[in-house]
């Protein structure tokens, strides 16, 4: 499985965070997006059909030069509402406001 495949599997799987194995799905996210050298690669998931991988890509891809996309992708997601949207719209909130860093990197 690539490493994509399983960011893609542990965000759908990891949802709201509400499971009790979401610390495991997180790391296994982290884990994937630090053997993804180029994160262009990555940019096909802002139109993944699961919105918790939309959210969770867009949530890491703010730390790059892809700001526009990533920021038009978590609007969709604030429009269709719901959890994920809600999620989405936190995301862009901190952004605005200069505070946001990627929940994904490596620390």
């Amino acid at each position: 499985m690539s490493h994509i495949e399983q960011f893609c599997e542990s965000a759908i799987a990891k949802g709201d965070g509400t499971t009790s194995r979401d610390h495991e799905y997180f790391e296994t996210m982290k884990s994937s997006i630090a053997h993804i050298s180029d994160s262009s690669k990555l940019l096909p998931l802002l139109n993944h059909e699961n919105a918790w991988v939309v959210c969770w890509v867009a949530s890491h891809l703010l730390a790059t030069d892809n700001t526009k996309k990533t920021i038009n992708a978590l609007k969709a997601l604030v429009k269709k509402g719901g959890v994920s949207g809600f999620s989405a719209e936190m995301v862009v909130q901190e952004f605005n406001q200069g505070s946001f860093v990627s929940p994904l990197e490596q620390k």
